[in-house]
């Protein structure tokens, strides 16, 4: 993973698959790889990695969140919403899990529930200021600028230097 994150992704995929080699049901390796090969648009390879690790470790949230942005990426939203549904039935306070729910609502145009998943997600991680921006964005979309506007705002006061909150702030007035 270090290498991965230093930009070294060829390094990355065959040091975890030597992993696998080793150890073919290492969960961490497999999840690792799958996101590996999910951000680099290697959608197949990605589920597969991704559905072996669900079916050693069915109730990780990290891996039920992986897929359910594997299958967001891929455009299909039913599976989609059902992993990370799941992500955040097994770990309620998954941040990212939260926002990326609220924003596949939005998606399918269930504005009630992606405001519910939205607002809880700032409830208990009030520093993750996508589900801010997210919740903003909703609340144009819903035409109420208003609302809008005080979302902004609530982060500006969590995090007063936030270029694209404030950016938006003004488009708004």
């Amino acid at each position: 993973m270090i290498a991965a994150q230093e930009g070294r992704a060829d390094d990355a995929v065959h040091n975890l698959q030597h992993t696998l080699a080793l150890r073919p049901t290492y969960t961490i390796a497999l999840l690792n790889l799958g996101n590996l090969y999910r951000r680099q648009g290697n959608f197949e390879e990605a589920e597969k990695l991704l559905s072996r690790g669900l079916e050693i470790e069915p109730n990780d949230p990290e891996t039920n969140y992986s897929l359910g942005m594997l299958y967001a990426h891929r455009e299909q939203f039913q599976p989609a919403l059902q992993y990370l549904q799941r992500a955040v039935d097994l770990r309620p306070d998954y941040p990212d899990a939260l926002n990326n729910l609220g924003v596949l609502f939005v998606r399918e145009q269930r504005y009630s529930d992606a405001e519910e998943k939205l607002k809880t997600c700032i409830a208990l991680a009030p520093g993750f200021d996508q589900a801010y921006l997210n919740l903003a964005r909703l609340y144009v979309v819903l035409k109420n600028q208003e609302k809008a506007k005080e979302v902004l705002q609530s982060l500006l006061r969590v995090q007063p230097q936030h270029k694209m909150a404030q950016e938006a702030l003004e488009m708004l007035h």
